[in-house]
């Protein structure tokens, strides 16, 4: 023990060595007389017994050990006398011998069992920490996945919101003119798709997650298809090949459908064809299939003379992040493998598939077929009514702090129009000195800024006035980042890009202005 305890021994040599004296000792104490042996040959047995079911030793040291003992204990008693011998093995002797006979096979299946049982755990506490570190690393993958989506989301929205508003408040001038601009239009279809598929393709968990919802409404037709091919018609133009939409010239007047949702569709197609066609076309094909007096049925179909699509690498071509080989290695390749994997699941949510027929080298074919309702009265486009006339504007004051001069600009324009009264402050420090000096009845404040951040002037505010509503002005859309937002004391959270029109709905009601 003293040996074990200065660790110069381990426990299974303590428990061997020990065992050892001990027979040695109850072979002395055999060497002596006896009236009977019963006593003894039953504790000998029940020791052996005991000893197999409680040590775990190598065989080594069970073969030494009952070697040792049917040696020692017959030798002691026949030292003693033949007779003595006799009575030994009359009395159980032969149990005691039997017993120490089997200890090694006993002692040899119970090892063999701990070693499989400690390899089975040693096994799957490998795997458990190998798992662990798969989590490990998997969870520092979506942490940086998140920030980097969080980050090219702010990138993204804060010029798209210059874009999308100065647009808008350049329509507002045209809208009394009786031929508005054709450009003008198709900047701004371009920038309200661009917007709403931003929306939705940074938002990688909404995608993943099936929570984007369609939302049907009635449009015309005719303008759709027209408007998105001039969207297409400079790089066709740039790169000398003919685009065509060819479209059925039979089809209503009105349909209803998700329109940002069905461009956003088409333009994966037609942006890809045109994208691996060097020479030759790119058609759009829409075709009537059938009708009810309910709905109309449509095939599309998007074809080029392009790169084309091996066989073999077709399967691959729709899933996310996935570029095919022949494409991803083209010199015009670029992105991120996105496209037709949003276009897939945004078909599915059609009730529709996207169908692919391909050659390599000589070009490709998307096709899917839409069901949707129809009518065959052209469609009204009434104007929104302005929410609220300039002569009913309260007298307010309005704080405005954005880093970016373009966000800066189209927020005091938006306010300027409707006659009120507004400051701007270019960080979250500023913000904070220009409200501890004025009064003002709302603050409009980016979260992102030099100096000190949205969150930190917000709480510092907060201490001077409680109750004065504060909006987040922000281009983040993730749903941590507006949770944190509104913990830290904003009032309300409004995503950039937006147009004047939702601007005025959400702060007018903070400003105590009626919206109708």
């Amino acid at each position: 023990m003293f040996l074990n305890y200065r660790k110069k021994i381990s426990g299974q040599q303590m428990s061997f060595y020990t065992f050892v004296t001990l027979i040695c000792i109850y072979a002395f104490l055999l060497s002596k007389p006896h009236l009977s042996y019963v006593q003894s040959c039953l504790n000998l047995t029940l020791a052996i017994i005991f000893a197999g079911l409680v040590l775990r030793w190598p065989l080594r040291y069970a073969l030494v050990v009952s070697a040792l003992s049917m040696t020692l204990y017959p030798a002691s008693i026949h030292f003693l006398s033949d007779t003595a011998l006799y009575d030994f093995f009359e009395q159980g002797g032969v149990f005691v011998l039997a017993a120490h006979f089997v200890f090694p096979f006993v002692v040899k299946l119970s090892y063999g069992k701990d070693k499989r049982e400690f390899y089975f755990r040693y096994t799957l506490q490998q795997q458990n920490d190998a798992l662990e570190q798969a989590k490990t690393i998997a969870e520092q993958a979506t942490r940086a996945k998140t920030d980097f989506l969080s980050m090219m989301s702010h990138e993204i929205r804060t010029p798209l919101n210059g874009i999308v508003g100065m647009v808008h408040l350049m329509m507002q001038e045209e809208e009394n003119s009786e031929n508005p601009n054709d450009l003008l239009k198709t900047l701004k279809f371009s920038a309200d798709h661009l917007m709403a598929v931003v929306n939705d393709v940074l938002d990688f968990n909404k995608i993943n997650s099936n929570h984007v919802v369609l939302d049907p409404q009635p449009f015309d037709p005719f303008e759709f298809f027209d408007i998105l091919k001039k969207t297409f018609d400079p790089k066709a133009n740039e790169k000398g090949i003919s685009l065509v939409f060819s479209i059925d010239r039979g089809l209503p007047p009105q349909l209803t459908a998700d329109r940002l949702r069905l461009s956003q569709v088409i333009t994966n197609l037609v942006h890809n064809a045109i994208k691996f066609t060097a020479s030759g076309s790119v058609v759009l094909d829409v075709r009537e299939a059938a009708r009810t007096p309910e709905a109309i049925t449509l095939d599309f179909s998007v074809t080029d003379t392009g790169i084309g699509i091996p066989k073999a690498e077709q399967p691959g071509i729709f899933e996310i992040f996935t570029q095919v080989r022949t494409r991803a290695h083209s010199d015009n390749a670029s992105g991120t493998g996105l496209g037709l994997a949003i276009s897939r699941e945004l078909m599915r949510l059609f009730n529709s598939e996207i169908h692919l027929e391909s050659e390599e080298g000589e070009g490709s074919r998307f096709s899917f077929r839409l069901s949707m309702p129809y009518s065959e009265q052209p469609l009204v486009i009434s104007k929104r009514l302005h929410t609220g006339m300039a002569e009913s504007i309260p007298a307010v004051r309005v704080l405005v702090a954005d880093d970016n001069k373009t966000n800066l600009v189209l927020a005091t324009q938006l306010l300027k129009r409707k006659n009120i009264v507004h400051d701007t402050a270019c960080n979250g420090l500023e913000a904070y000195e220009m409200f501890s000096a004025n009064r003002y009845d709302l603050v409009l404040m980016d979260l992102r800024m030099p100096v000190m951040d949205g969150f930190e002037s917000t709480a510092l505010i907060r201490r001077l006035d409680p109750h004065v509503p504060v909006i987040a002005l922000t281009a983040s859309a993730f749903e941590n980042e507006k949770e944190r937002a509104m913990a830290s004391g904003f009032s309300g959270y409004f995503i950039k890009p937006f147009i004047p029109q939702d601007f005025y709905d959400y702060i007018f009601p903070f400003l105590g202005i009626a919206v109708k």
